[in-house]
């Protein structure tokens, strides 16, 4: 945001840029998007305000040249700085002023090392992209299945989960359903009954922030050498800045469990893998509503104080809301169990035998199903990874 916003001034001589624009160009919304319901732009402008600020009064202090968003306008503004003698250390010897176009050499010098930087990086990623294409030519079912999340004539949608979200259930005990997640109406009901445990202002500390656990993260690296070599165009977004437009016209990765990712509650009328949160052992566990009461359960084997040497990951292929294009919800118990999914995902014979057990189709594509998998969280071999569940879910 901050480079596209230096250089639409410096090189295009912009002295007024307007939301829609930094929300179109910046964070791929479309170019008619409702900024009062999607404030993505004014959040991130708010904390980039204060990071510039930072900087320029700690490690930047002595920085000829200051750079400030005003408020109300996202066009950068440049202005020498006006020390006075107290802002000099005492050894410091005066500085000449800058000279008037040392502006522009700063600027010059800083675009070349930015060109620079950026011309080796593009040059990694071809590199790897070219690897991961030669790698999955030799995997046709890792390839198939692919092909239906990242098809290069359509966008795709990769979401990562609210850690502090799911932290702020757990702590409370309250449950944040989507309806509440997407208008942002639960930030009002923060002091609510439910949440006493915490006062306003933690729980404010604890949601407001932008985390996301490592074990989704880590799913990233994986995801986008698969879309490189495939040639898909891939949009990364924080769960809390999706919207239920983009749900229904792309294809979506979600990641992560209800409570971490609330978009997932749009699906689990089709699912039966839900996941149940464990206080005593403050770990999530699935069970199966479509099993009978006695055996939905099955899955909580471990106790209090005992480290689990298992873990499970949920797997999930359906359509998405509109029924123009797929969704794909990777969720896991834990860290190690995220990871065990995205190696099983790219994993020839773990794909070969998960589509042994599906319906064939007519085009030879994966059917939407889901599935659930045993994960040996001291190991991550593909072959320590069994599938427990695998069924078919209806169109």
């Amino acid at each position: 945001m901050f480079l596209y916003l230096c250089q639409r001034v410096l090189e295009q001589s912009a002295d007024d840029i307007h939301e829609h624009e930094v929300g179109h160009k910046v964070f791929g919304r479309p170019l008619d998007y409702d900024t009062a319901a999607d404030n993505i732009v004014r959040v991130h402008a708010s904390m980039l305000r204060k990071r510039i600020e930072q900087y320029f009064a700690a490690e930047g202090q002595h920085e000829p040249i200051v750079v400030e968003i005003p408020k109300g306008n996202y066009a950068p503004t440049f202005h020498e700085r006006r020390a006075g003698p107290e802002r000099l250390a005492p050894s410091e010897a005066p500085v000449a002023p800058a000279a008037p176009n040392a502006k522009i050499w700063i600027l010059a010098a800083l675009a070349a090392l930015f060109a620079c930087a950026t011309f080796f990086l593009l040059f990694r990623l071809r590199d790897t992209a070219s690897h991961a294409a030669s790698v999955l030519a030799a995997k046709p079912a890792v390839r198939r299945f692919w092909s239906q999340i990242f098809p290069p004539d359509r966008r795709s949608d990769i979401v990562l989960d609210d850690a502090d979200l799911a932290s702020y259930q757990e702590l409370t005990g309250r449950k944040i359903p989507l309806s509440e997640y997407f208008d942002r109406s639960y930030l009002r009901k923060l002091d609510e009954q439910g949440a006493a445990e915490l006062n306003r202002n933690l729980a404010e500390a604890i949601v407001l922030k932008r985390h996301s656990n490592y074990g989704t993260t880590t799913v990233l690296w994986n995801l986008s050498r698969i879309a490189d070599a495939l040639q898909g165009r891939v949009a990364v977004h924080f769960a809390r800045d999706y919207t239920f437009r983009e749900l229904k016209s792309d294809n979506v990765i979600l990641l992560g469990n209800n409570r971490s990712n609330p978009w997932i509650e749009s699906f689990e009328s089709k699912l039966g893998i839900r996941w149940k949160y464990n206080e005593s052992t403050g770990a999530y566990y699935p069970w199966d509503v479509s099993a009978g009461p006695s055996a939905q359960e099955k899955f909580l084997t471990v106790g209090p104080g005992v480290e689990p040497r298992e873990g499970y990951t949920m797997i999930a292929l359906l359509p998405n809301l509109s029924g123009t294009g797929n969704v794909l919800i990777v969720s896991g118990s834990g860290g190690a169990a995220m990871g065990a999914a995205a190696d099983f995902l790219s994993e020839e014979s773990s794909l070969v035998q998960l589509r042994s057990l599906l319906p064939s189709t007519a085009s030879g594509d994966f059917p939407y199903f889901e599935a659930l998998l045993r994960v040996n969280t001291r190991s991550s071999l593909p072959k320590d990874t069994s599938i427990l569940v695998c069924r078919p879910v209806p169109p």
